[in-house]
């Protein structure tokens, strides 16, 4: 085991051997499924937990512990998270995230947990695995009344799980909900955007390039960002590699004439995009212009993101563009280029706007996630979030008519629903007096604004109430992503604090 000497041990001991070493890309889970399955199946015999394991139609697991003797009716509780994992690498040689379990480790500084050139899972490992210990530690959670575990599948592309929640076929009771997927500690979460992903597509023609020896292929790359959440980091000074190609290129048009060859930047509609590659052919007459175009460019990106600046740190220390002259390909149109071009040059990348209702919270994003060429096609995804339904419908009716102007085919996916802060739950405060308790220290509340599954549940079972909270994950989504070690003691003795004294709350299960 990589962390014999770390606390709680029971919780480090399931995230390393169950959750980080089980393939769980989004959308295939079923490794996952089956070895979280069998492990409490063995759990079961060894203790006798009683525990009772059902699935719906798309996956979501649901355990339940019942009570210890004389608490059967204290209200259940319910604790929520999902399996998969974002699989992002930066190895030259790829990772094969569906056979191979992530490779963690301990930084240097022996204060954060990684991964050797993958994203880690915390998000939301952490949270499995910190829900799996509470059910089975038999040491620490003594008195309890009914526990329920809801473990979802593929959160992170499309939230699918929460979306087909089966609450009858599972038989969930649960009136009150703690979810595992949001930190950092000291915040306790009570709201979340809704978010809903947008698609350009179109067919276009190619021009064989192969046998013009009269025109000159150049390959640009950009590398190298620091990429991150699409939700929960789209407010900090950092580049999106789609952005700063549409950028460079959108310098050239109307000063050369050149063709598009491909592009390729991003791989996933949550996170902002770390690299980008596109190629373009131009006739040698024009080579000098075009060096010297993307030449100023590159100087006056460097300057805003690599130059320091008083009170600010380097806002993309390893940011890399490059160009060398490559191989020939097939081709686009000068006016098919240009549109191209153009589209991505009026996708906005960001934030849109600060909220006017809740002081410091984003209202509204967008992030120009992946922009692919597909054999004959252009796809390009965006993925738009706001605290404000209408708000979010409305920027993807503009995206909707800057589609239909250049004759794109547009879909919009369904909108992952917003969740509605409730600062005078009774239940929230509760959670926040246990909270406090443990860190001995005032505990804020806060609105995310990535998405989270509590808005789709909420709709799933009416009235119930929910808080989320986790230790503090740094860089989700990236091959940066780290976990805070002291965080997990402090988090776990909360939920034990949580669930023990919830027999004090006001609400029994017989009201």
């Amino acid at each position: 085991m990589v962390w014999e000497k770390l606390e709680p041990h029971i919780v480090w001991d399931i995230f390393e051997n169950i959750i980080a070493h089980t393939p769980r890309p989004s959308k295939y889970e079923d490794k996952i499924r089956k070895t979280i399955k069998n492990w409490l199946d063995d759990q079961n015999h060894q203790k006798g937990l009683k525990l009772k394991i059902t699935e719906d139609g798309v996956g979501n697991i649901l355990i339940k512990k019942p009570a210890t003797h004389g608490l059967e009716q204290v209200a259940p509780l319910l604790l929520q998270g999902h399996l998969d994992m974002v699989c992002e690498t930066d190895r030259s040689e790829g990772y094969d995230f569906h056979q191979d379990g992530i490779p963690i480790k301990i930084q240097k500084n022996n204060e954060w947990v990684d991964a050797d050139g993958t994203t880690l899972g915390a998000d939301n490992g952490i949270g499995v695995a910190l829900a799996l210990s509470l059910i089975v530690d038999t040491k620490r959670n003594k008195h309890h009344g009914p526990l329920e575990i809801l473990f979802t599948v593929n959160e992170e592309d499309g939230f699918t799980g929460a979306t087909n929640l089966d609450v009858k076929s599972l038989g969930i009771e649960s009136k009150y909900m703690i979810n595992l997927d949001s930190g950092p500690l000291g915040i306790i979460t009570i709201g979340s955007v809704c978010g809903g992903r947008v698609f350009f597509e179109k067919e276009f023609e190619w021009k064989e390039g192969k046998n013009n020896l009269n025109l000159l292929f150049l390959k640009l790359s950009i590398n190298g960002l620091l990429s991150g959440h699409s939700g929960d980091d789209i407010h900090l000074p950092r580049a999106n590699a789609n952005e700063l190609m549409s950028r460079i290129l959108s310098q050239l048009l109307g000063k050369v004439h050149f063709h598009l060859c491909n592009w390729n930047g991003g791989t996933k509609s949550n996170v902002i995009t770390r690299k980008a590659d596109a190629k373009i052919v131009f006739t040698p007459s024009d080579k000098k212009i075009v060096e010297d175009i993307i030449k100023k460019e590159m100087e006056k990106i460097y300057d805003y993101y690599q130059s320091p600046k008083e009170n600010t740190d380097v806002f993309e220390p390893n940011l890399t563009i490059s160009w060398k002259y490559d191989n020939p390909e097939k081709y686009l149109s000068i006016e098919d280029t240009k549109l191209i071009v153009t589209t991505s040059s009026l996708i906005p990348q960001g934030v849109l706007r600060y909220s006017h209702f809740h002081e410091g919270n984003v209202e509204s994003s967008n992030n120009f996630a992946i922009l692919h060429t597909l054999r004959e096609n252009i796809r390009i995804e965006i993925y738009p979030r706001s605290l404000i339904r209408s708000e979010l419908e409305s920027f993807r009716r503009k995206m909707v008519l800057l589609g239909e102007m250049g004759g794109w085919n547009m879909t919009l996916r369904s909108v992952l629903p917003e969740w509605e802060p409730k600062p005078k739950s009774k239940f929230l405060h509760y959670i926040k007096d246990q909270y406090e308790k443990v860190l001995n220290n005032r505990v804020e509340t806060a609105i995310v604004h990535g998405g989270l599954e509590t808005g789709e549940i909420s709709n799933k079972i009416p009235g119930i109430e929910m808080v989320a909270i986790g230790p503090t994950i740094e860089n989700a989504h990236t091959t940066n992503e780290r976990l805070k070690i002291a965080d997990i003691n402090p988090i776990y003795q909360i939920l034990l604090n949580i669930i023990e004294n919830f027999v004090k709350f006001p609400i029994s299960h017989s009201s």
